[in-house]
């Protein structure tokens, strides 16, 4: 990484608004997703009571009204995935199940631009891998519309967390899926690995960016289409263990959205985005989407409970009674010390985390002239906000 990220002050054509925040229908929301049909957006995410807990629903933003997404499950929901599909329609993929290596995907698609979902089925039916097609990230349609490529990941936690990545391949319109691992070496790992793979389409063919325990995203690369990937290798990107997600601009570049610490479970904020020029391998800094500072609405107060604010940048957001990086579940922290006092207690069952000073796990869509992103706004709120395309790409004279 080289120069410094532009601040959200200076970046005066940056525009923000709340899709939601405070609602009391839920605590918290996480983990947004976003399209854009006919110019509209349509957003996604999972709210409840907290990460994890069996209350957790897929909530559904389109034109200013909020719908909650019927699966018929009395479990978890998690990682809403919106994407437009090779048939047309809005597909939406999730994950539902009490731990997250229990994960099941679910999916359904609209056919007016997410007003309306047919019913819900399973991706996979019968597949308890701990979750098929994407985790997090869009799939991406290969040249051609034919061939479909989601990027997932599994996780195994325990003594032993063990995370990998893969691209599930469907050359039939999202039917059925292949599933091809990014090869992963586990033994030269400090952590427990990586997972939830972007997507973007390089000079050569598919590119996979990947969040990790390693304090870097790790890049993999394939030369038939998505079938074998090169091992995942590091990149100079920090990651701080949270998601991210990455689209190729139209000239080419590369743009991705993240929180640019270099420790795992590290602080949240601010949110960036960063550029690369040859595919992923090396990076420079673009705008501050996020610092903390940044106002919104001035009307939201930035924090709900009284007491000193965490300054930007702060990682101080224990919840009430939970000690700072302690276990909730056996197999808790891959990659961190359990005591590393970064506010987030992470294990099977989800991340327990009060959400302040909180803002990461963003969507992107590249659209004529802007990139949209949507991110958890210290998981009180999701937040839209829309970056002209001009600031991003590189300048002619």
């Amino acid at each position: 990484m080289d120069h410094d990220h532009v601040s959200p002050t200076d970046s005066v054509g940056i525009r923000r608004e709340f899709v939601t925040v405070d609602d009391p229908r839920w605590t918290q929301c996480h983990a947004s997703t976003l399209a854009v049909i006919g110019g509209v957006p349509v957003v996604a995410w999972f709210a409840g009571t907290r990460e994890g807990t069996p209350d957790n629903r897929i909530r559904v933003a389109r034109g200013g009204r909020i719908r909650t997404l019927d699966t018929g499950r009395a479990v978890a929901h998690w990682n809403p995935v919106l994407a437009a599909g090779p048939d047309g329609a809005l597909w939406l993929f999730c994950k539902a199940g009490a731990r997250i290596s229990e994960w099941v995907t679910l999916v359904t698609c609209s056919y007016d631009g997410g007003i309306t979902w047919e019913p819900v089925r399973e991706l996979v039916p019968g597949d308890r891998s701990g979750g098929r097609g994407p985790v997090k990230n869009p799939p991406l349609l290969a040249p051609g519309g034919l061939r479909w490529l989601a990027p997932g990941s599994t996780e195994r936690w325990g003594e032993r967390p063990r995370w990998d990545p893969f691209v599930d391949v469907s050359d039939d319109g999202g039917l059925s899926w292949t599933r091809f691992p990014i090869p992963v070496e586990h033994a030269a790992l400090t952590g427990a690995g990586h997972i939830q793979p972007a997507l973007w389409w390089g000079a050569s063919g598919p590119v996979a960016l990947m969040r990790s325990t390693e304090g870097r995203a790790y890049r993999s690369v394939s030369s038939d289409g998505g079938r074998t990937w090169t091992p995942a290798e590091p990149t100079s990107l920090p990651n701080n263990n949270s998601g991210l997600t990455a689209v190729a601009l139209p000239s080419g570049r590369v743009a991705c959205v993240h929180n640019p610490a270099a420790e795992s479970w590290g602080s949240r904020c601010p949110l960036v985005v960063s550029l690369s020029d040859d595919d992923g391998l090396t990076w420079h800094a673009g705008p501050v989407v996020d610092d903390g500072a940044v106002s919104i609405d001035p009307a939201v107060p930035r924090l709900l409970n009284p007491g000193p604010a965490p300054a930007p940048g702060s990682s101080s957001d224990t919840a009430p009674g939970i000690s700072s990086g302690t276990p909730t579940d056996p197999g808790s922290s891959p990659g961190s010390s359990p005591g590393s006092g970064t506010g987030f207690a992470p294990g099977d069952a989800g991340v327990v985390t009060s959400g302040v000073a909180e803002y990461s796990y963003p969507a992107a869509v590249v659209t004529s002239d802007h990139l949209f992103v949507t991110y958890t706004w210290q998981r009180r709120g999701i937040v839209l906000a829309r970056l002209p395309l001009a600031d991003l790409e590189p300048k002619t004279p």
